[in-house]
């Protein structure tokens, strides 16, 4: 359990911090000495317990408290008092304090709460988590399996075989967390607004996204036109995403539906990100017949060979031309672009010794097998074209450059104990503007990138079947086996060891 400590008085504070950390496993993630740097914090580093006194400078506990509830963060809280401050204990616990501790502070009565209060957290999360876990059950389940889900799914959600479900997939572009987070809430928010009755909001996982299903569509007429008109614009206010939707009756074909469902968003390529995608629509798609361009391939290649990148970047305008921005399928257009691209590649690897270590080749290419829209991978593809094919190595993008930099470094030091200062200093810049950077370039910050990166490495290792869960958590950077399943379960939806059965 990860504690943030709230506490103005030095002496309690180190009280609590040396009781915490000499007779309990648990990790104090951060300390602050009033309500405003103990919101910051918060934010910052989402602890799964807050202890927090109630009298502080600047911000008292209970405003603090107060403003966590109304920007409507989930937090668990245990709040410190004296005798004299009694009476605002019930004002804590109607803000969903979960207990109280009495100053001055005995040690075997804090010990106590906290153990009960992380019982309370453990119980509370279980069953908040219950349905994700079983959809997502479902979607990796063996055949044999399918049924039982199925039966379990529909006696929680309160489903007959003859009602009528609407689902939604909505897929942030963003990988972030708090993205995800924010549109979880903006959903069920806007539901409520609506008064559309009996829904479920769940985040499934970043390769899935947050699936949206409404019970008894019957209920809700026009749901399709209120999600389009009246949800959909407020999500694309926080960040990119792209919806599609399915119905069902009962819930027998959910598994199919979210399979159906995920596949529609492959479509996004076609569409504007204000669409919701429909089977019937894409249905209805024409595509124009594209053939891979073996005469530009064999063009690039000799231009490359011959030094002549002007003419170079000449026949990779016409590939764009040809190929990306054709009416090809999208697949089909992804697919040439990621070879015409490793073409590019393996010639300035063999007739450039500056073009290897300024890519990381196969993150960019998977960059480009997975844009979500032709303008995402015209961006991925302009990227290699800028790198490997400036004219003069002096000339070409120096922030693409530096981002490369930064990828390589990552690439080779993932195991040990990386910060964005000491990536910054590597490329000579300040963390903030290497932060923005990055943010730019790669569509994620530093931190989400280096944690995904991670956990790709670590998916490998699974594979293999050669290593412990332990021993791939300490090889790929986590030091706490613990947060690292905590980790993985967040950016795959499943714990490692799930993964290693599903898989």
């Amino acid at each position: 359990m990860r504690i943030l400590i709230v506490e103005d008085e030095p002496k309690t504070k180190e009280g609590l911090i040396k009781i915490i950390s000499k007779f309990t496993e648990y990790e104090i993630c951060g300390v602050a000495s009033n309500g405003v740097e103990g919101l910051e914090r918060m934010k910052e580093l989402k602890p799964d317990l807050i202890i927090t006194d109630i009298q502080m400078p600047e911000m008292d506990g209970l405003a603090m408290l107060r403003q966590v509830e109304q920007e409507e963060i989930p937090y668990y809280a245990l709040i410190l008092t004296g005798f004299s401050s009694f009476d605002y204990v019930r004002t804590a616990l109607q803000l969903g304090v979960v207990d109280y501790i009495l100053k001055p502070v005995d040690m075997e009565s804090f010990i106590s709460v906290l153990r009960e209060t992380e019982a309370k957290i453990l119980k509370e999360k279980s069953e908040k988590i219950d349905l994700g876990h079983l959809i997502w059950s479902l979607i990796t389940c063996k055949t044999e399996m399918k049924e039982q889900l199925i039966r379990n799914l529909s006696m929680q959600l309160h489903v007959s075989d003859r009602m009528e479900i609407t689902a939604f997939l909505v897929k942030p572009d963003s990988i972030d967390q708090e993205t995800a987070d924010e549109m979880v809430h903006c959903i069920r928010k806007r539901m409520n607004d609506l008064c559309i009755m009996n829904f479920q909001v769940i985040h499934l996982s970043f390769s899935y996204g947050i699936l949206v299903l409404i019970i008894d569509t019957e209920k809700n007429k026009h749901i399709n036109r209120m999600f389009a008109t009246c949800i959909l614009p407020n999500l694309q206010a926080i960040g990119s995403c792209h919806c599609s939707y399915s119905s069902m009756v009962g819930l027998t074909g959910l598994k199919d539906a979210i399979t159906e469902l995920n596949d529609l968003l492959s479509y996004a390529f076609v569409y504007d990100n204000d669409v919701i995608l429909e089977k019937q629509m894409v249905e209805k798609l024409k595509f124009a017949q594209i053939c891979y361009p073996l005469d530009l391939d064999n063009r690039i290649r000799k231009e490359i060979m011959n030094g002549d990148y002007e003419k170079a970047f000449k026949v990779s305008s016409r590939f764009k031309e040809l190929i990306i921005d054709s009416k090809g399928r999208p697949e089909l257009v992804k697919e040439y672009t990621a070879r015409f691209s490793s073409s590019i590649y393996n010639a300035a690897k063999e007739y450039n010794a500056k073009a290897e270590p300024l890519l990381i080749f196969h993150y960019f290419i998977n960059n480009i097998i997975e844009s979500k829209t032709k303008a995402e991978l015209i961006s991925n593809y302009e990227k290699i074209v800028n790198t490997l094919l400036a004219v003069n190595y002096e000339e070409s993008d120096t922030d693409n450059l530096t981002i490369l930099k930064v990828i390589n470094y990552i690439r080779d030091n993932y195991s040990k104990d990386i910060t964005l200062s000491d990536a910054a200093n590597l490329v000579g810049v300040t963390p903030e503007y290497l932060s923005k950077l990055f943010y730019q370039q790669i569509n994620v910050n530093f931190v989400v990138f280096l944690r995904n990166f991670r956990i790709s490495v670590a998916k490998r290792m699974i594979l293999s079947g050669k290593y412990r869960i332990q021993d791939i958590a300490d090889q790929v950077g986590f030091k706490d086996p613990k947060y690292f399943n905590k980790v993985f379960k967040t950016v795959c939806g499943i714990s490692p060891s799930e993964y290693k059965k599903v898989i």
